[in-house]
């Protein structure tokens, strides 16, 4: 596939995510796209500020501007580590956890309606590759993840 395709079709994954959870698309929101994805990550994982420069492929001065704009918006804070207090993780505040869980939300709806279009054919060729595509080697079957997907409220 030409590099111009792949980056197109990339760009189609970033808009209906972005769609999803509401970033750009005239929703009132004062979270970006970087934001989003910060704010993500501080949820699902312990993070410093330097695992965000580095997986966000910014530099350390970025990553503590957007932290002290998150910070100051009240979807994160800084916490000194338990063991080491000289390393400051980055983790949600109550703000921050209510929009991940609502942006969640707002995105297993979204892909819940996409897959109500396709038959259940499509719906596991499209899980097995768009997994591989992403690299995903969760060995959980996909016809498992499809009724959690289904069954959740």
């Amino acid at each position: 596939m030409e590099t111009y395709r792949l980056r197109k079709y990339l760009a189609i994954i970033q808009i209906v995510t972005n769609k999803a959870i509401g970033i750009g698309f005239n929703k009132r929101t004062d979270i970006t796209t970087r934001g989003a994805y910060i704010i993500s990550r501080c949820y699902y994982l312990k993070t410093n500020m330097n695992d965000i420069s580095r997986e966000g492929g910014v530099t350390k001065s970025t990553t503590t501007q957007y932290i002290d704009v998150l910070e100051k918006k009240g979807y994160l804070k800084r916490v000194k580590g338990e063991k080491d207090k000289r390393k400051i993780f980055v983790v949600t505040t109550e703000k921050g956890t209510k929009w991940i869980k609502e942006a969640e939300n707002e995105v297993n709806e979204y892909v819940k309606k996409g897959l109500s279009r396709l038959s259940i054919d499509e719906q596991e060729t499209f899980i097995k590759l768009f997994s591989k595509f992403i690299g995903e080697t969760n060995s959980t079957p996909y016809e498992k993840l499809i009724e959690e997907l289904r069954d959740e409220p």
